[in-house]
């Protein structure tokens, strides 16, 4: 169900009214209009600010009064195992996605939506996934290049990590059935190639970074089609060129859910038969669903309502996920045991982590239980997860949490004249035990320091030292530098100097930090890297 409450006004107070008829009719999810662009790099914010961090130069709040408390919104409807799904407008006649300062605006308006936390680590908008609107070159042309719109959803992708990223398509009926709409369509090939031309939508390289296209397959009776089974072979066929897109793709399982039409304009009137027709004919192409495109013209509408709970499945049919993240140096634990469904018993749940939130799991599909993981390095970090149910549907959610340091020297500096000893422990906590360690030390200083492997910089710079210890990690100077954490994730490495060694290097300092992981595997497997630990030379 879309609501748009930019159309309707102030829908504060009708939260429980949208619960209550979306449960009734067996809709399961709720796509909210959250922000809308309104020129390069501005527009306008239609929920509550209730994270306090929206950045006023992006353009104003709920600036007509019209709007949403999204996070009263997500309350009721996760209350009721309903999802909720926040909609972006993302360009407009005014700025298309050749702009990339408004696509890097976007991303900052999403991190807000989808990186804004409580203390405690949960999401202050609990949001299910985000849809992106006019994700597209807004008015055709034929030259426009696809690349701008991919290369933005996997931004998009980048950001909002394990979460839904749901897109709607343009689905022109000219460019499906134009000049005749006498339902003898045109080629597959020949659509895509249209619509990645005149659009910028590829349905195929879209659908290597969105897990739900969304068609918009908008058909009523008026001047184009006439007849229930025209209306209906459209539908249809929008999802099937999007099933197709998906499977050409390399993504067979991506949802496809064509929203239809569900108003009248000037020009078309929206029936229950239209309705049956636009849903039925979704179905017949191989869509998972459809979406009724909009709750503010269909509320008094029960023939409407009749015809969506006839063919929607009864109830609340997704998992609802939930979960608590605890930190111990880099080991994180999260527990999903809160994590429910309507249909079936908690404990037949099934989960999976993604302990760095970039959506990529990192553990398979486990039986409903706390599990261990670690974080990249020490330092902020959210973590994702998914439910799954005996019917495969998936839910997501997502915590923050803060690692902790795993480096601690034995001393706070180096005396060069007097030489010495100094301990260097790493520690990071009990679900690093086993992992192999290796100590590296460094004297140019932590930035920008060097990526060890993808997604892990070390924050250190290299240099002789550091090549020099690390070829003899259990030599002279140094010893145990490299080795096995012990169960509890500890070990500690030793460094030391004779007298005057190091007196060339007063007034410098000695950078200490690490990497653990499988190091020595092809191809290496890493675990974590420690951050920079830096000692004066006196």
């Amino acid at each position: 169900m879309g609501v748009f409450p930019f159309l309707v006004g102030n829908m504060d107070a009708r939260v429980g009214e949208i619960v209550n008829n979306c449960t009734t009719h067996g809709i399961d999810t709720v796509y909210v209009s959250v922000f809308r662009t309104t020129g390069p790099s501005t527009g306008d914010l239609w929920i509550t600010d209730s994270a306090g961090t929206w950045n006023t130069a992006w353009g104003p709040v709920r600036s007509t009064g019209a709007g949403i408390n999204l996070v009263s919104l997500i309350s009721a409807c996760h209350a009721a195992n309903l999802r909720v799904v926040g909609i972006l407008k993302c360009f407009d006649t005014t700025v298309q996605p050749t702009d990339a300062a408004h696509k890097a605006y976007l991303l900052d308006v999403i991190r807000y939506l989808t990186g804004s936390y409580h203390p405690d680590g949960r999401p202050v908008y609990d949001l299910d996934g985000i849809a992106l609107d006019y994700v597209r070159f807004v008015g055709s042309t034929s030259t426009n290049d696809p690349a701008q719109v991919t290369n933005f959803l996997a931004s998009v992708r980048n950001v909002i990590g394990s979460l839904s990223l749901h897109c709607y398509l343009i689905a022109s009926r000219y460019t499906f059935d134009g000049g005749t709409y006498n339902g003898s369509f045109v080629s597959y090939a020949s659509v895509i190639s249209s619509l990645a031309s005149q659009y910028g939508q590829h349905w195929e390289q879209m659908a290597r970074h969105a897990d739900v296209l969304m068609p918009m397959a908008y058909t009523a009776d008026g001047s184009i089609y006439s007849t229930y089974a025209l209306h209906q072979a459209y539908v249809r066929q929008c999802a099937a060129y999007a099933r197709t897109a998906c499977q050409l793709a390399g993504f067979p399982a991506r949802r496809v859910v064509p929203t239809i039409r569900t108003y009248t304009d000037t020009s078309e009137t929206c029936t229950p038969s239209t309705i049956e027709a636009s849903i039925t004919g979704a179905l017949l192409g191989g869509a998972d669903g459809y979406q009724s495109f909009r709750y503010g013209t269909i509320l008094n509408q029960p023939t409407w309502w009749q015809k969506f709970a006839q063919y929607a499945v009864p109830g609340a049919n997704w998992p609802m996920a939930s979960m608590a993240v605890a930190a111990n140096k880099v080991s994180l634990s999260a527990n999903p045991s809160a994590s429910r469904d309507a249909e079936q018993a908690a404990a037949t749940l099934q989960v999976r982590f993604d302990w760095n939130h970039d959506n990529t799991f990192d553990t398979a599909w486990l039986p409903l239980g706390t599990t261990a993981g670690l974080a990249r390095a020490p330092g902020t970090w959210q973590v994702g997860m998914q439910v799954r149910d005996a019917e495969g549907h998936v839910s997501t959610t997502r915590r923050r949490c803060v690692a902790g340091p795993v480096l601690t020297l034995g001393q706070p500096f180096f005396a060069a004249n007097l030489g010495g000893s100094v301990q260097v422990a790493l520690d990071g906590g009990p679900a690093a035990a086993g992992k192999t360690y290796l100590i590296l030390a460094g004297i140019s200083g932590s930035s920008p320091g060097f990526v060890w492997q993808p997604g892990y910089p070390v924050p250190l710079n290299i240099d002789w030292v550091t090549t020099g210890l690390a070829n003899d990690p259990t030599g002279t100077f140094l010893q145990n530098g490299l080795g096995t954490l012990d169960a509890n994730g500890r070990a500690v490495a030793s460094f030391q100097a004779p007298p005057g060694l190091l007196a060339p290097l007063i007034g410098g300092s000695v950078t200490w930090s690490a990497i653990s992981g499988s190091i020595f595997t092809t191809p290496v497997l890493p675990a974590f890297t420690a951050e920079a630990k830096t000692m004066p030379i006196l």
